[in-house]
């Protein structure tokens, strides 16, 4: 099975400007958004870092990341020695962390002279970043804030660049919510938004309205086992791509496989899971906002309060 990592070895001979940018480098992107960079992120901020300079002082000094399978430094060398990428230069990166009120990261690229790819991270291995997932369905994630207040500070800082914002699970949403709650001036600057297998907006939150704005820049893609990105889904045209997992497992990125330069597309969502997602929605349903916040709080606090505040995903993946 070909992955993203097999399609930067395939297609890294080419430049953006040969081969225009796609939903795969979007893929690449929003990965690379899940590494810890906080080593660099003095230099990133004031100058900015290829990637080609920011792989190898990863792959030398030790990284860390925290995604649901291993990020390899087989994918950043690969990242590293391509035409494609090992240009890109690094900008704009922000990490928050609170073990007891939030998780938020983002990563700019700029691929271009004129173009960035905003990534925003998803949901990572801390128990607070899973407890902002179930925030949403009953109130505005303190993630969610930062993500509009980067938005506009990046766009702002580069008037003269074009952007394509997207993420990964909780990065999509924060992309979907970012983008819908700026004005228009700054949607202006948004060419494109990828909302890689992650939550739509919740209506009985956010007036689900501010999205006619930007509906028809948002790209969706989840696989064809789909339980995150279905859950609050109001987007209409959805891609759904052949992953090589079971069940949730095809969450990860790495499990969906590509032929070219795009995703493998099948024609729908896997029937089992189209049955979990209508279980999902009637519990939501029949639970109002204050019932599912009692539930959330008391779920993960609990967790937290024991002292557990990362989950044991990967093989290195403890985030500082």
């Amino acid at each position: 099975m070909a992955n993203i990592v097999d399609y930067v070895k395939w297609r890294g001979d080419l430049s953006f400007n040969i081969s225009p940018f796609n939903e795969l480098d979007n893929a690449v992107f929003s990965l690379f958004s899940y590494l810890n960079l906080k080593d660099l992120q003095l230099e990133i901020n004031k100058n900015g870092i290829s990637l080609e300079d920011t792989c190898h002082y990863l792959i030398t000094h030790g990284y860390h990341y925290g995604y649901m399978s291993e990020i390899t430094a087989d994918f950043l060398d690969a990242l590293s020695s391509s035409n494609r990428f090992k240009n890109v230069l690094i900008l704009d990166y922000a990490d928050l962390y609170h073990e007891k009120k939030y998780q938020f990261s983002s990563t700019g690229f700029l691929y271009n002279d004129n173009q960035m790819y905003l990534a925003f991270r998803g949901t990572d291995d801390s128990i607070i970043a899973w407890k902002e997932d179930f925030m949403m369905s009953f109130s505005v994630i303190p993630a969610q804030r930062f993500a509009l207040s980067f938005l506009k500070k990046v766009i702002a800082k580069h008037p003269n660049t074009n952007f394509i914002v997207g993420g990964h699970s909780k990065g999509g949403n924060l992309a979907i919510y970012s983008s819908a709650m700026c004005s228009e001036v700054f949607q202006n600057k948004i060419n494109t938004i990828y909302n890689n297998d992650g939550p739509d907006l919740c209506d009985e939150v956010i007036n689900t309205d501010v999205m006619k704005a930007i509906k028809d820049k948002i790209i969706k893609i989840v696989p064809d086992f789909c339980i995150v990105g279905m859950i609050f889904n109001n987007t209409e045209n959805i891609k759904v791509v052949k992953a090589d997992n079971l069940a949730f497992l095809q969450h990860d990125i790495l499990n969906w496989k590509c032929i070219g330069t795009s995703f493998e597309a099948v024609s729908n969502v896997n029937k089992d899971a189209n049955k979990f997602n209508h279980l999902l929605d009637k519990i939501l349903e029949n639970t109002d906002l204050s019932k599912r916040q009692e539930y959330v709080n008391n779920f993960f606090d609990k967790i937290i309060d024991t002292g557990t505040t990362r989950l044991p995903w990967g093989n290195n993946n403890h985030m500082t």
